[in-house]
């Protein structure tokens, strides 16, 4: 008996998810005078349910780079040049200011490090120069939305929320950068929809005589995550 012949999902270019749940038709592009950098742990990179990509796919203004070696790099060496946007860091520590009690009175350019705690943790141990930058801080106005992704923290909230309610502050008519969520949310309810799917198909399947459990993709991973 001839196995049937393994077909890989077709997947978008665009945003690298399976073209079955892929958010691009929920993508607004978003013009802003602050310029967001966003600095990518390589464990992150392949993360399905990952936001960084997504939010660099919005913002008209923004960079995405992976790697976790920055200090000396073409990267962040331009990033910090730029006299027009002094560069930040949105990351909490000692002296962060209040991201949207304290806005910066002129553009700058926000560094994002995307990745878990622990990696963004090592990021900034690794890197003096980005460790050294003035930083703000956020203390999130509603919860995270991020159901499919566990957080350390209550008020813990993914890389593109955060850089959401960041903009929403920062920039002139701040409500626009509410549409930085749609494409988030379309992947999140996909993703819960993909997961009750299985666990139906799982249930069905265990009835049967000889049947086998369905196990749930592996974009349903959940972890611990700072700017995700």
């Amino acid at each position: 008996m001839a196995h049937p012949v393994f077909q890989p999902r077709a997947v978008c270019t665009r945003c690298r998810r399976p073209e079955s749940v892929c958010y691009c038709s929920h993508i607004t592009p978003l013009e802003s005078t602050t310029k967001v950098v966003l600095l990518q742990h390589p464990r992150e990179r392949d993360v399905p349910i990952g936001t960084a990509r997504m939010a660099s796919l919005c913002l008209c203004n923004a960079e995405l780079h992976v790697g976790l070696h920055w200090s000396g790099s073409r990267v962040l060496a331009r990033a910090l040049s730029d006299p027009a946007r002094p560069a930040v860091l949105l990351y909490p520590g000692a002296g962060a200011r209040d991201a949207v009690a304290s806005p910066p009175t002129t553009p700058v350019t926000l560094i994002v490090v995307d990745g878990t705690w622990s990696n963004t943790k090592k990021v900034l141990r690794e890197n003096p120069e980005l460790a050294a930058l003035g930083r703000y801080a956020l203390s999130p106005t509603s919860p995270s939305e991020y159901r499919i992704r566990s957080e350390p923290k209550t008020g813990y909230v993914s890389t593109i929320e955060a850089i959401a309610q960041v903009l929403a502050a920062w920039e002139p008519d701040g409500a626009r950068f509410e549409a930085l969520l749609r494409p988030f949310r379309a992947m999140v309810e996909g993703q819960i929809a993909f997961a009750s799917r299985s666990l139906a198909g799982s249930a069905t399947a265990l009835r049967g005589p000889r049947s086998r459990a369905v196990s749930i993709d592996g974009n349903d991973r959940r972890t611990d995550s700072a700017l995700t």
